[in-house]
């Protein structure tokens, strides 16, 4: 009996022993895998981020809608309802709406892929307390990164810009938002 046995558990120490571990309790990267994860994340997605949004903070609701089978593993529309608000000062936020198109490579190796998109957002004040117009549009984009923790479903890092929907530009400048996304390709 040695001092490892007697401090750790049985697991580990058959292991640092270099004897047989256990099973991994994450899916394996294979190809099968792969292709399932692939399957999945080329259909509808459902999201949510949060995070910096301009000068504010920012809630998003998306849904991302594929241009079919073939060509929707690659490229689709976005609709997006998202509100910025400011962390202090007067409450007065922004709720705005957006169509965007949008590219995105393969799941590579079922784990990781990199996508961007753009377009433009209308959206208004429903609190004002500050001078300016109710209403505004604008445009934007942004770039990121989707990490798969299951065939369905992803966590997700993205880095973008818009411009000002808000009369005070609460919400102009850049964008850093993380979320969690859900599939349901077949």
């Amino acid at each position: 009996m040695t001092i490892a046995s007697l401090l750790l558990p049985p697991a580990l120490t058959l292991a640092l022993a270099g004897g047989p571990g256990p099973e991994p309790v994450a899916p394996v990267a294979d190809a099968a895998y792969s292709q399932a994860v692939n399957r999945s994340a080329r259909g509808v997605g459902l999201g949510l981020d949060q995070g910096l949004y301009g000068s504010a903070f920012g809630q998003r609701l998306h849904l991302d809608v594929p241009f079919g089978r073939r060509v929707g593993q690659f490229f689709g529309l976005r609709v997006q309802g998202t509100v910025a608000y400011a962390v202090r000062g007067a409450f007065d936020p922004v709720a705005l709406g957006g169509l965007e198109l949008f590219g995105r490579s393969p799941v590579m190796g079922g784990i990781v892929r990199i996508y961007g998109g753009g377009g433009v957002f209308v959206g208004g004040r429903f609190a004002p307390h500050v001078e300016g117009s109710r209403f505004g549009i604008a445009g934007g984009g942004h770039m990121g990164i989707e990490a798969f923790g299951t065939s369905r479903m992803s966590f997700s890092v993205e880095i973008g810009g818009q411009g000002p929907v808000h009369a005070q530009g609460l919400d102009a400048g850049a964008s850093v938002l993380g979320g969690i996304n859900f599939y349901f390709g077949r």
